[in-house]
């Protein structure tokens, strides 16, 4: 066990080039205080939307037992995290190519077997996913709630982006996140968006609510990073199985995504939270070590 132990590490330090140890990665969390929320519909279309800005994308679906990004894509998923984890494949086996220029990682349904693994063989796993395919940007498409496994992902992010809607149930649940976030002093700015609103006033009213909340009971900051508008197109674009800022560019809907994304890759935002790939691989070493 030692001798492998050791392997490993020599895997995880050989793994890094020289030339990318200083690389910017930025890494966002998506979360949500329920299901239903169209949290892994926003972050398939964030993604797609983020690449066509220029962004090179990968996004993991690690909603255990969940996995479904690759619907949303229209795409086959042949190989899942877990393959790479047994052994049975390699990185560039269980990274899918979809045709919008995002990649996907599907945690599969055994993604939870991560635990079980030794603290080396854990972070030369995230290691390789982290150092792989030079990306601009990580997004972590996480299972509602909040769990030991999303607390993890949560603290290798730069950011965390937090969907709910205005249902008085989701909004309570989102609160809850925000709660075991500040509890776990996970650092980072909290990026809420608000999905399926009618009108910005019901956008503006959800968001201020829940701000309120969160000053008087959690020493937290938390921002407003937009609203996406209930959309019938998005509902037919998931039927379809393609994402709606690919199907229905023009809709309501892929209008706010293009807003938000805006917001995301600002110049300023970029610079005050981010990683470069050394210090993710410590962020790692930390949490798993």
């Amino acid at each position: 066990m030692i001798d492998q132990a050791s392997n490993l590490r020599k895997m995880v330090d050989n793994g890094f080039a020289k030339d990318n140890i200083c690389k910017n990665i930025k890494i966002y969390s998506v979360l949500s205080g329920k299901g239903g929320v169209g949290k892994t519909n926003l972050s398939v279309n964030l993604g797609i939307k983020l690449n066509q800005k220029g962004k090179k994308v990968l996004l993991i679906d690690a909603d255990v037992g969940m996995t479904n990004a690759n619907i949303i894509l229209g795409i086959p998923v042949r190989n899942n995290l877990f393959d790479l984890i047994k052994g049975d494949k390699t990185i560039n086996e269980v990274i899918t190519k979809s045709p919008y220029g995002i990649d996907l990682l599907s945690g599969g349904s055994d993604l939870l077997e991560m635990e079980k693994l030794d603290k080396e063989k854990q972070k030369w796993v995230l290691d390789n996913l982290l150092e792989f395919g030079n990306y601009d940007i990580l997004i972590i498409d996480n299972g509602a709630g909040m769990t030991k496994q999303s607390i993890a992902f949560s603290l290798l992010s730069d950011e965390i982006i937090l969907i709910t809607t205005p249902e008085p149930t989701a909004l309570t649940d989102a609160y809850r996140v925000i709660k075991v976030i500040s509890n776990n002093n996970i650092k980072g700015k909290v990026n809420v968006i608000i999905n399926q609103i009618e009108n910005k006033s019901t956008g503006d009213f959800t968001f201020n609510k829940l701000l309120m909340t969160v000053n008087s009971f959690l020493n937290i900051d938390i921002e407003n990073m937009g609203y996406v508008y209930s959309d019938l197109r998005v509902n037919k674009a998931i039927m379809e199985q393609y994402p709606f800022v690919i199907k229905y560019p023009n809709s309501l809907a892929s209008e706010s995504i293009e807003m938000i994304c805006s917001k995301l890759i600002d110049d300023d935002l970029q610079k005050n939270n981010i990683s470069t790939v050394k210090e993710l691989k410590n962020k790692i070493y930390r949490i798993f070590g």
